[in-house]
């Protein structure tokens, strides 16, 4: 079982386009070793020691993962450098990697579709950003629940939606009504301002900045920071499952079995 590399590279764009990732994102080809096929592929959030040594004893030569193992420019390849490490350790081994980002984020049926679907949200669709073009505004979504229900039983909802990823942060009137939903996956606190205009009854993101809490509450809009990796890492299987769909089993595709969720425990 084998795919032509530059076959699954124009079935990953066709997927996620790589001309709808931000200006300041780094998808697509990260390490290109050259191959003409491909016979395994890994897909993962993000790339660390573990995945790096899951993916050379799965013997595979190609990683899908999320989050860019080259995110910013690089001056030296360092073996004491953690991405420097794993890089040399991917190259050697001659494992090529690709990024799917914020197109992902951004797609149709991409991270935040995803997790609107998962939620069970309807008339799902992308939130105005005031001032901004289509490409920015993409990067965030809005629903509706069938039946509204009280912020404190949402954040139980959700919670059991994203299986427990530890460490929501709920910030609101436990027995405000939730009625409209508005989230961005990963890091998205940048946009409750536009979920707040937008008259969402709360917005769910990762990473969410002090102000930015701060300011949704003064605007009388809740607030959940489920985590990064608790708002993402439902990208494996949904980018596994497109890749498998649209390949139509010409190439064995696994889904990573590591916890890359940086956080052991919640006090």
């Amino acid at each position: 079982m084998s795919i032509e590399t530059k076959e699954l590279i124009r079935i990953l764009d066709e997927i996620a386009p790589l001309s709808d990732q931000e200006e300041w994102d780094n998808s697509g080809i990260q390490i290109d070793m050259g191959r003409m096929e491909v016979n395994r592929i890994l897909v993962c959030l993000e790339i660390t020691k573990e995945v790096v040594e899951e993916a050379i004893s799965e013997d595979v030569d190609f990683i899908v993962t999320h989050h860019p193992l080259i995110f910013h420019g690089l001056r030296k390849i360092d073996k004491n450098d953690v991405t420097g490490s794993n890089l040399l350790d991917l190259i050697f081994t001659g494992i090529s990697v690709y990024s799917s980002h914020t197109c992902f984020d951004s797609t149709r049926g991409g991270n935040n579709d995803d997790l609107a679907t998962r939620l069970q949200l309807h008339r799902i669709s992308r939130l105005a950003i005031p001032g901004q073009v289509y490409k920015a505004q993409s990067m965030a979504t809005q629903g509706y629940l069938d039946t509204p229900m009280r912020l404190a039983d949402f954040a139980i909802y959700l919670d059991d939606v994203l299986e427990h990823p530890g460490g929501i942060k709920v910030s609101g009137d436990p027995d405000r009504v939730i009625k409209k939903v508005g989230l961005c996956t990963g890091a998205g606190g940048e946009f409750a301002y536009a979920a707040a205009a937008a008259g969402c009854d709360v917005f769910i993101s990762g990473d969410v900045k002090h102000h930015e809490a701060q300011a949704a509450k003064e605007q009388g809009m809740c607030m959940i920071d489920a985590g990064h990796f608790g708002t993402e890492f439902i990208f494996t299987e949904n980018m596994a499952k497109k890749l498998r769909n649209r390949s139509g089993g010409a190439v064995e595709i696994l889904q990573s079995q590591v916890n890359v969720n940086p956080y052991d425990f919640v006090l």
